[in-house]
């Protein structure tokens, strides 16, 4: 938001003059929603290399990623540490449970409640192209 302020010129001086001053309020914060994977790492060192980095990163944990990613997300959580960029990974965390036995993860809330991922259902737009060959790469097919 700009704010555009005249100052009017004092008795007896030289001809008014119009001076503008801007006021720019402080910049938003960039938070960057970090998913692990390539784009939002991409994204990630971009924004450090260009010396803006985010003001915050946040990844959500569904609990049941491949020790791979736990693996990478160790080192990528040093490399931002090394950077003073502050990361937090936020995760479910039971209170009141309808069913039985309580939940943890997501394969957990997904046995217990009876559903079934949209892949199931035929919804699975976001595995085709080069993400099903990697998807099939990573089940070893």
């Amino acid at each position: 938001m700009c704010d555009l302020t005249s100052i009017p010129a004092e008795a007896g001086s030289a001809p008014a003059r119009l001076l503008d001053y801007i006021r720019v309020d402080a910049p938003q914060p960039v938070v960057l929603a970090y998913g692990i994977g390539v784009d939002s790492t991409a994204l990630l060192l971009e924004l450090e290399s260009r010396g803006t980095p985010p003001d915050l990163v946040i990844t959500g944990d569904p609990g049941v990623e491949k020790p791979e990613t736990y693996a990478y997300q160790k080192m990528i959580a040093a490399w931002m540490a090394a950077r003073g960029i502050p990361y937090v990974t936020v995760r479910y965390t039971p209170r009141r449970f309808k069913h039985w036995p309580p939940y943890f993860d997501l394969l957990s809330n997904v046995l217990t409640n009876a559903t079934l991922p949209s892949i199931s259902l035929g919804r699975h737009s976001c595995s085709l192209g080069p993400a099903s060959a990697t998807v099939s790469f990573a089940r070893d097919e």
